[in-house]
């Protein structure tokens, strides 16, 4: 799954710098089919410990797209924008 190391949360889009990938993505919040709250578990150096994450599952996109705690910074906002944005197109919300 793609990881999202950088966000920026537009009025009508939001566009995240995928890692590996030279180009950032742009992303139309009307394009959201679904969002997942939940952990994932992350390798910090010599143990695992598990990040707070958002999985975007897009439309015409067979893979979702990941937010993760410890690679995108102030992680609470981004997720109260998603959650509010996400109410307002009517995505569904799952944890």
């Amino acid at each position: 799954m793609p990881r999202v190391v950088d966000i920026n949360l537009d009025a009508e889009d939001m566009v995240l710098t995928i890692e590996r990938e030279k180009t950032p993505k742009r992303i139309g919040y009307s394009s959201l089919n679904r969002v997942v709250k939940g952990k994932l578990s992350v390798r910090k150096l010599l143990r695992t410990i598990d990040v707070k994450s958002i999985e975007l599952h897009v439309k015409g996109m067979d893979v979702p797209i990941v937010i993760a705690s410890n690679n995108v910074k102030d992680y609470e906002n981004v997720e109260n924008h998603l959650l509010k944005v996400a109410e307002r197109y009517n995505v569904s919300i799952e944890s």
